[in-house]
């Protein structure tokens, strides 16, 4: 009989791999009205190892036996993104809630799959764009909402990372696997959260080339979305020769700046005046975003991220991409 605990959400993790080591899965035991039950890995050894690090009572390396495990509420899939619609519908049809990595699925058409069974089985999914509820993130959605550097003008999104820093071996460098490289795994974010923040852009094209031709993916991208008012602009190397990672808000005032992906306050320049508001990530960072998963699942509270949110992200990457072929 399936636990019916309407006051815990009771989690198995399909994958436990990197990303829960410390930025998802102790967020999971230590979020309010959450429990980490269950982890699952392929290789049980390593599953296991997960469980005893983490204190967790029980691992398996059988996908269907967490899915299926009654004393377990929601599925946290923490797997490739190949498998994410497999096992997120498989999860909604068998009454778990699901909390899905991003992207949400490797193209459209898995999007599709995804909501239908949504809607067929009345259950809930999140997309794990947890960007969208970290504190620095917040206060800089404020800044641009509230006119503090007036109105946008353009936004300018960079990053360059040096090729060593990626294997030709990984699974993130393999488009079939991970839906592209470095671009989809880390970009995805930059993505949402634009269109989390201004809503979907009017248009969208993009360039994308492979030069070092170390691996299937692509590493750089050029993109540009527009928003109608104001254009977001992206430049993405990875085969460069050093590293550099920003995002810059240009208004009619000033300017303000952070990094995406590295610890950073936010720089503001407005009117010739300089400052900084500095509010560290916590050090489980996905744990704002589980509370409001938690809240979702247990009070029926907005939904963070939903399968629609999520699958802006994946039809934009496809756009971009498209454009390197239509040019």
């Amino acid at each position: 009989m399936q636990n019916t605990d309407a006051h815990t959400v009771r989690w198995g993790i399909l994958g436990c791999g990197d990303v829960t080591e410390v930025k998802s899965g102790p967020a999971l035991q230590k979020t309010a009205r959450s429990q980490l039950v269950a982890v699952m890995r392929r290789d049980a050894q390593k599953a296991a190892d997960y469980a005893r690090r983490h204190n967790v009572a029980r691992a398996t390396d059988d996908a269907d036996a967490l899915i299926n495990d009654p004393d377990i509420n929601a599925i946290y899939i923490a797997t490739p993104p190949s498998s994410h619609a497999g096992y997120a519908i498989r999860a909604l049809q068998a009454g778990k809630n699901v909390l899905v990595e991003k992207p949400i699925a490797l193209n459209a058409n898995e999007c599709d799959a995804i909501e239908d069974a949504i809607r067929e089985t009345g259950g809930k999914l999140c997309v794990a764009y947890y960007r969208r509820a970290l504190p620095r993130f917040e206060k800089l959605k404020e800044l641009i909402a509230d006119g503090t550097i007036g109105p946008l003008r353009l936004i300018e999104v960079r990053q360059f990372r040096r090729a060593d820093q990626q294997s030709a071996q990984h699974w993130k460098t393999d488009p079939s696997i991970g839906g592209g490289g470095s671009f989809v795994d880390m970009q995805t974010h930059t993505l949402d959260w634009l269109t989390y923040v201004f809503g979907s852009p009017a248009a969208a094209t993009g360039l994308r080339k492979n030069q070092a031709n170390l691996h299937a993916a692509e590493d750089l991208v050029q993109f540009m979305l527009d928003f109608k008012e104001f254009p977001a602009m992206g430049l993405c190397a990875y085969a460069a020769a050093a590293d550099e990672e920003a995002v810059i808000f240009h208004g009619a005032k000033g300017r303000a700046e952070m990094g995406f992906f590295r610890p950073s306050a936010i720089d503001l320049q407005i009117e010739g005046a300089h400052s900084q508001i500095d509010l560290p990530d916590p050090p489980h960072v996905h744990q704002p975003f589980i509370a409001r998963v938690v809240a979702h699942f247990l009070d029926d509270a907005p939904n963070p991220c939903s399968a629609a949110a999520g699958r802006q992200s994946t039809e934009l990457v496809e756009t971009i991409f498209a454009g390197l072929r239509s040019a």
